[in-house]
């Protein structure tokens, strides 16, 4: 009930000096875009004006998709490459914006990817989230309106449950594609989509394949197959030098097995 209201009545005008007005279990509430994003804890910095359709500072999506040329509007979240962005960008698309298509790469999406990568807030995100919030669609948005229900100090409906919170939703991350359909959040194996349509599955963690601090955030074909190969190489020479577990137990036909102690140890047998 918290989130259906809230979402449904919720207005913005699109100006940093227009309040946002929106409903809390029926009672209406206008609140000025700066203690709104207060509320969220959202910085206070970056235009209010719509973006472009090809915005400069965060034209990043060939940046995090290995050179895919395609358009904004034709972009897709599972183009992105590494494991973290792309799970970020999940969680923005149903978390932050309450997009219910969160198959497509949006102009909003890169303006939090931006933020998050460089440090650098060109646009008001408060006003890109409240300007979501204002356009009519399905009732997402529930982590937003358990922030603003907290900010004005309200109880929170019995009949409302809070979400068990979870450090991986390893069901969405397959029903996405993220992962493997027999991973498991001990064992996860990635696909990896490349420009031209190939798909790599990558077991996790690789963090000197997946690594946001490096200035690139996408990998070549070339790249992770190099990666790889050196990682099975590793791997092999790891086990042939590892130290063989030996077994002291013999048996013999027609008799009870007997076990020979280890050098050094005194024997059982008299």
């Amino acid at each position: 009930m918290l989130t259906k209201t809230f979402v449904e009545s919720f207005k913005f005008h699109n100006t940093q000096y227009e309040p946002t007005v929106f409903k809390i279990y029926g009672n209406p509430v206008t609140m000025k875009l700066e203690v709104f994003c207060r509320a969220l804890d959202i910085a206070l910095v970056g235009t209010t004006r719509r973006i472009d359709d090809n915005p400069g500072p965060v034209g990043a999506l060939s940046r995090i998709t290995d050179d895919d040329c395609r358009t904004i509007q034709r972009g897709k979240i599972r183009n992105i490459q590494l494991p973290a962005i792309k799970y970020f960008a999940y969680y923005i698309a149903t978390s932050i914006l309450g997009r219910e298509n969160t198959s497509n790469i949006s102009i909003y999406h890169l303006a939090f990817l931006n933020a998050a990568l460089t440090g650098q807030t060109p646009y008001h995100l408060g006003s890109l989230i409240a300007r979501r919030l204002s356009s009519r669609g399905p009732i997402f948005g529930g982590t937003i309106a358990l922030r603003i229900l907290t900010h004005l100090r309200l109880p929170l409906d019995p009949n409302d449950v809070p979400l068990t919170p979870r450090r991986l939703d390893i069901a969405a991350m397959k029903s996405h594609h993220f992962v493997t359909t027999y991973s498991t959040v001990d064992n996860m194996v990635y696909r990896m989509l490349f420009a031209d349509g190939d798909e790599k599955e990558i077991p996790l963690p690789q963090p000197g394949l997946f690594n946001i601090d490096r200035q690139s955030w996408s990998r070549t074909k070339e790249e992770v197959e190099e990666h790889m190969k050196i990682e099975d190489f590793h791997q092999q020479h790891d086990s042939e030098d590892a130290e063989p577990s030996y077994d002291y137990t013999v048996t013999y036909p027609d008799a009870s097995s007997s076990t020979y102690p280890e050098p050094g140890r005194s024997s059982s047998y008299y």
